[in-house]
């Protein structure tokens, strides 16, 4: 077996392949060249595609791959489709000014026609559901025991514990 693994490692080291497109899990490959890197001592190749990304190794059978002459040739992105890269710094537009100049320009256009506008008519006000007050109800129970009242001293806080009981949970 160590002898099978340096023997496919001389054939293929540094050589450039293609994944057969009949493999299901190797279809993410199909139309990227990659690089041989090294065989390992299980006789599976080290392939580097040659993707924009992607820099990892894949460890993928021999009988899996074939050996091409010279990398396949890259589709080229449409320039439409061009994404700026990160940090990137934007070109500038042909009239010389950059995106936020330009966009300081476009805000103080809009602040202009607002002034110049004719004043908008007064909104109708909102119409607010009316509040029903709540019924008077005749208090049976002491203050300090009501519900809605907050207890303000710790005296009174007592009181309604002992009041209450024991915790029934």
């Amino acid at each position: 077996m160590i002898d099978q693994a340096e023997a496919l490692k001389r054939q293929l080291t540094d050589k450039y392949v293609v994944v057969n497109e009949g493999v299901a899990e190797l279809r993410r490959f199909v139309g990227l060249t990659g690089r041989v890197k090294t065989v390992n001592m299980n006789c599976r190749a080290l392939v580097q595609f040659d993707g924009p990304v992607d820099i990892s190794w894949y460890d993928i059978d021999p009988s899996f791959l074939k050996v091409v002459d010279a990398p396949l040739p890259k589709k080229k992105e449409k320039p439409a489709e061009a994404k700026p890269k990160a940090g990137a710094v934007p070109k500038k537009p042909a009239s010389g000014q950059s995106p936020l100049e330009m966009a300081r320009k476009q805000g103080a256009a809009g602040a202009e026609a607002e002034a110049s506008a004719p004043p908008a008519s007064e909104p109708a006000p909102v119409e607010e559901a009316p509040v029903e007050q709540p019924a008077a109800e005749e208090k049976s129970e002491p203050a300090a025991s009501s519900s809605r009242e907050t207890p303000s001293s710790t005296e009174e806080i007592i009181a309604l514990a002992k009041q209450q009981g024991p915790f029934k949970g």
